[in-house]
């Protein structure tokens, strides 16, 4: 029932007490570390645990090694990178299926364009205005525009203004990239029609439409699913 408890390493003693340091502020963002030397004289621990310790605060992304004179551990800045690189790994590994990541984009993504019409800054809204200029010279030109989709619904979790949503937002759209990218060819009606769609979804956030803009993008990603569908039926 019960099984043997295990003494903490040495080196875990030091992460735990670099990481509270950090967690409480008492060590902020770009803040060096002392050198290995001087940790090892503060803990009263070898190089080696120390240097283990340090090892694993970088793995952790907590912290980054610099090189050169003015190098050495410095507290990393604040990145939504690791998350969403291992939470894209864990999709990848439940072997999630395009109808799965349609169906987690149709919970999501309305509200954070109901959320972006609320938030969205001057500077945002440029942006995905610039975004479906570039994907309506793309298109004209004969290229493939479904980069720049993908980078117009990244831009709209921006806009919303919550972290979260971005991590999320970030990792469904890399997933689907590989998922969903090499499968699915759109006809020039269908691409015209996932740019009207963009269009009427900035111009809902624009005017600060939040109900307008979260009917928008559900409309959107329902008519997403049907064109996979539609797509995947005339494979078979």
């Amino acid at each position: 029932m019960f099984s043997s408890v295990r003494t903490p390493r040495v080196y875990e003693h030091i992460v735990r007490q670099v990481e509270r340091a950090i967690f409480e502020g008492r060590l902020g963002t770009g803040d060096r570390l002392p050198p290995e030397r001087e940790l090892v004289r503060q803990f009263r621990a070898s190089r080696v645990a120390v240097r283990e310790a340090l090892r694993t605060l970088e793995h952790r992304g907590l912290i980054e090694v610099r090189h050169g004179s003015s190098g050495g551990h410095f507290v990393r800045h604040v990145d939504a990178g690791l998350l969403r690189r291992d939470f894209t790994t864990l999709l990848r590994l439940a072997r999630v299926s395009v109808a799965h990541l349609l169906e987690a984009r149709l919970l999501i993504e309305p509200e954070i364009a109901r959320l972006a019409a609320h938030r969205a800054t001057d500077a945002d809204l440029k942006a995905l205005g610039t975004a479906l200029d570039e994907r309506v010279a793309l298109a004209a030109g004969g290229g493939h525009p479904r980069p720049l989709d993908i980078g117009f619904h990244r831009l709209l979790a921006v806009a919303a203004r919550n972290p979260v949503h971005a991590v999320l937002t970030d990792a469904l759209m890399d997933l689907e990239a590989e998922v969903l990218g090499p499968r699915i060819e759109l006809t020039a009606e269908d691409q015209a029609e996932v740019g009207a769609a963009h269009r009427e979804i900035l111009d809902a956030i624009a005017a600060r439409e939040g109900e307008r803009a979260r009917a928008a993008m559900q409309g959107h990603i329902v008519d997403m699913r049907r064109l996979h569908r539609g797509v995947r039926d005339a494979a078979s």
